[in-house]
This record gives structure tokens, sequence and C-alpha cells, in this order.
């Protein structure tokens, strides 16, 4: 039986949201959705959690880095925001944490960066991953990021996928 012929198979992604414009990006979708339904693409019927973390997560008591660190082994996307306004402009600091927790078990994974260029050319140079969209953070672009990172975690998947085994007659 091919897969078609099962129908889709249900995917829900995994998406961690950090930075100042976090809530602006979860915002701008469908709010109260948890998880996002983005309907059947190549036999999967698509979802996605977001997780948000807040410009750096390892302030104050620590907790939400704490947390951030244990996510960032199961990701299957990441977005970081950055925003100009006072309070809500991205964390070096945090960026290099969060690289540092990626690295051990060398996770790559598709990466918008909800902001300008400066934390896009900071997040390629720490870790060589070229941002799948970088776009202005806005609430229009909220849904070209979620596409974005949806084609390339799809893209990422059907790579790893075995071929289906061929019975023969």
């Amino acid at each position: 039986m091919t897969e078609t012929e099962r129908g889709p198979r249900d995917l829900c992604l995994r998406v961690v949201v950090m930075g100042g414009a976090s809530a602006v990006f979860v915002g701008a979708l469908a709010p109260g959705a948890d998880p996002l339904r983005l309907g059947t693409v190549h036999d999967f019927e698509l979802s996605m959690r977001f997780e948000t973390f807040g410009v750096d997560p390892w302030a104050g008591d620590g907790a939400a880095g704490a947390a951030l660190e244990r996510a960032a082994h199961q990701l299957d996307a990441l977005v970081l925001t950055d925003a100009l306004a006072a309070g809500t402009h991205y964390s070096s600091s945090a960026v290099e944490r969060l690289c540092r927790a990626l690295q051990p078990a060398r996770v790559v994974v598709p990466t918008v960066i909800y902001g300008g260029p400066a934390l896009a050319m900071e997040w390629q140079t720490l870790t060589g991953v070229t941002p799948v969209l970088i776009c202005e953070p806005q609430p229009d672009n909220a849904m070209p990021a979620v596409k974005a990172l949806a084609k390339a975690a799809l893209r990422a998947l059907r790579k790893s996928e075995p071929p289906p085994s061929v019975r023969g007659g």
C-alpha cells in the first residue's frame, strides 16, 4: 500500500521562537490556535506548535533558559526575533548561548530571522546555518516565515526517509 492510499500522516513541528518580537510573531498567526494547523502538504497533515522565549531566557532565575536548552534537542525549526524598541533588541549573549545548546547534538534546523540583517549575520557566523528567510518583524511577515519553515522542514524530512520498499512478485 502506498503512502497516499493510507492517507496523510500527522506531523506536528516543534518551533522555538526566541527574542523580543516573539509575541508579535506568534500573535500574528491564528491567535489561540495551538497547534497551528497548516493543512495537508506532501502526504503530511502539517501543524506547528510554538514555544516562545524572551530576549534573554537565561536572565533572572534562568528557568526559561533551562527550558530552552531542554527544547533545543527536540526542536524542528527556529525563529529568532529582533525588534528595535527598547528591551526587544536581540541579545548577542543569548544567541551565543542558544548556539552552544544546539552544538553538542549538532542540531541543525531550519531557521527564520524575524528581524534585521545583524541578527542574521550573527546567527550564520555562529552556526554556519543560512536562514531560510530573513524578514522584518512585522505581523504581515509571520505567515510567510511559517511557510518557509514548513517547506524547509518537510524537505529535510523527505530526504531522511528511507525509500519505499519494493515487493517482488
